[in-house]
């Protein structure tokens, strides 16, 4: 797994919705019924340099298909949650060969010239859960509060955090209103980005809108197909 350390990577945003993909079946709010193609989200994962995928829900071979994404080599899993390692089987049937590597607290290691360093969150007492920094990004779909993450987010650029719920904590997950309040301070971060996006009736336009209101406007609201460089 060592190698020389590529300078830039691609980080591809393939699903950005929390547990359930987005809109809901037989709901008429403004977010499920919006014709904005950013509205629709299917569950979360990311891409690395179109060859490192990190997490496989239950969408993910579909994910891949409508993407033409053809050399796939690894599966990097946070945790055993099923919109983020629902995926597996499917995947495994389609390309035996992909390596799964699920991923524990204080794992640090090189992958196809792309750093990875695991580090443990709070989100849930069951199972296990845990954080990447990748390269100078780090990713956290899931958690509770910020306080093992502090000293990885004050080393990084860009962060991409859990935007399952906006107003209130719940169920294992800060609110969004709160990760804006602790990482506001980190001038280090040029770019704050939220995925595991919940259903919370307000399209993608709006959240935007709404999270540089709250914070500045390093914040945004992922999409699924959203590509950004590293």
């Amino acid at each position: 797994m060592l190698g020389k350390l590529e300078k830039k990577i691609s980080i591809k945003f393939l699903g950005t919705s929390s547990e359930d993909a987005i809109p809901y079946k037989d709901c008429d709010c403004l977010q499920c019924v919006s014709k904005d193609k950013k509205d629709i989200r299917k569950r979360s994962a990311i891409l690395i340099n179109k060859k490192i995928l990190i997490d496989a829900g239950p969408d993910i071979v579909k994910q891949l298909r409508e993407n033409q994404i053809n050399n796939l080599q690894a599966v990097l899993i946070t945790h055993e949650h099923d919109d983020h390692n629902g995926g597996i089987k499917d995947l495994l049937r389609a390309r035996r060969d992909i390596r799964i590597i699920k991923l524990q607290a204080g794992q640090h290691f090189k992958l196809l010239g792309v750093d990875f360093h695991a580090f443990k969150v709070k989100h849930s007492k069951m199972v296990p859960t845990v954080g990447v920094e990748i390269n100078e990004a780090v990713y956290m779909p899931d958690f509770a509060d910020l306080d093992w993450a502090i000293k990885y987010l004050q080393e990084s650029k860009i962060a991409i955090l859990d935007g399952s719920c906006l107003g209130s904590s719940f169920g294992g997950h800060l609110s969004m209103n709160e990760s804006i309040g602790l990482t506001k301070p980190l001038k280090n971060l040029q770019k704050i980005y939220f995925t595991h996006n919940g259903h919370t009736h307000r399209t993608q336009k709006e959240m935007e809108k709404l999270v540089q209101e709250i914070g500045d406007k390093r914040y945004s609201i992922a999409y699924d197909g959203l590509e950004i460089e590293v």
